[in-house]
């Protein structure tokens, strides 16, 4: 239900020429964090926008706070979903009422430099032949002036190997051509529950290319409690698998429930089990991917050679075997000396020697990765 409605008309010329930009915008009770997060839209350089956001049934002051906003700037327009549709199917609606060329995602918690839709869309219009791009950022606590710099790879040929184990493309700050799920038929998908974003960029990894834009970061991403890779970070590991499954099926990689557990413990850099079996399983399937790279090239090898030489070293950190582990982790093929820090190394020595426990919280997975 539309609730209101302008047509943006601009009077600068060049912005008139350039291609009309929406900001898909979810709300779901985030009075404390709207209007700072749309007023960095309202904010950017890039001034050809609409910026389209939806209101899922909020209970708190959020409505109020976008029907105010609203009221500042034609280029708005609030749409209300009459029950709770909840994240994926809110995108998916908000898709549909999309008029730009590219399609902008943000999220009402976080915060876009100026210059981002400026500079997502001079890399769209230069590089016809990628869909999807994002860009570097910080992340940031409400309690903190600190910034933590977040980076993922830019070329396209270095994420088809990063997005084998993990998401490269930061959702809040991405930009996309209609034209992926118009003409492509891809969509955020309930079946990937809290990894839809990381779905959907490894189903559009097979159908066109993706970058991320290199440099200055653009998006300041908010880090708080009710953050969903907070609350439900244990069913989005189940869900990943779903997503290894994609990559299984490109790939002809088998995708037994056996399978899976040993690709998601390496994408986790965590073994499920601790002995020097199932690493020696682990170490098979990541020296698997290298050979099948070699007869049918999927990705940049050295990419791929230095992601897995770090998930390597990293699964025998996490072992919890001990000491004895070092002379398996060594004598891999994966082990290559010219991959690791002085920093990895340690890690690796004292996380074996103590057998410390993989943990889940920010401050362990920021020293011991």
């Amino acid at each position: 239900m539309l609730v209101f409605i302008n047509k943006y008309m601009t009077n600068n010329n060049q912005a008139a020429k350039s291609p009309l930009v929406s900001v898909l915008i979810p709300c779901y009770n985030v009075e404390t964090y709207a209007e700072e997060a749309i007023q960095s839209i309202l904010n950017q350089t890039y001034k050809n926008l609409e910026i389209i956001i939806i209101n899922d049934c909020s209970t708190d002051n959020t409505s109020s706070i976008l029907y105010n906003l609203a009221k500042t700037d034609q280029r708005i327009k609030v749409f209300e979903n009459e029950s709770n549709l909840k994240l994926i199917d809110t995108l998916n609606k908000g898709i549909t009422l999309c008029n730009g060329e590219y399609i902008a995602r943000m999220d009402a918690d976080d915060i876009s430099l100026p210059k981002r839709i400026e500079k997502e869309v001079e890399f769209l219009e230069k590089n016809k032949d990628h869909d999807i791009v994002s860009t570097q950022f910080y992340t940031f606590r409400n309690s903190s002036n600190k910034k933590n710099l977040y980076t993922n790879p830019v070329k396209y040929e270095q994420l088809q190997s990063y997005l084998l184990f993990k998401s490269g493309i930061c959702h809040p700050a991405s930009m996309f051509r209609k034209r992926v799920f118009s003409e492509l038929g891809l969509k955020f998908e309930k079946e990937y529950l809290h990894v839809e974003d990381y779905a959907l960029w490894s189903k559009a990894l097979y159908a066109t290319k993706l970058g991320n834009i290199e440099g200055e970061p653009l998006l300041l991403y908010r880090v708080h409690k009710t953050q969903v890779s907070t609350m439900y970070e244990d069913l989005q590991l189940e869900n990943k698998k779903k997503v290894f499954k994609i990559h299984c099926k490109h790939l002809g990689i088998e995708d037994s429930e056996k399978m899976l557990d040993i690709y998601s413990s390496v994408a986790e850099a965590n073994p499920s089990q601790h002995s020097k079996e199932y690493l020696i399983k682990c170490e098979r399937f990541m020296t698997s991917l290298i050979e099948k790279n070699k007869v049918t090239p999927f990705c940049s090898m050295d990419f791929l050679q230095n992601m897995l030489a770090l998930h390597w070293i990293r699964l025998c950190a996490n072992s919890q075997i001990g000491l004895g582990v070092i002379g398996l982790c060594k004598r891999s093929v994966l082990f290559q000396q010219e991959y690791y820090s002085f920093r990895d190394k340690i890690i690796l020595y004292t996380k074996c020697l103590f057998k410390l426990k993989y943990k889940k919280s920010m401050i362990y997975k920021i020293v011991f990765r």
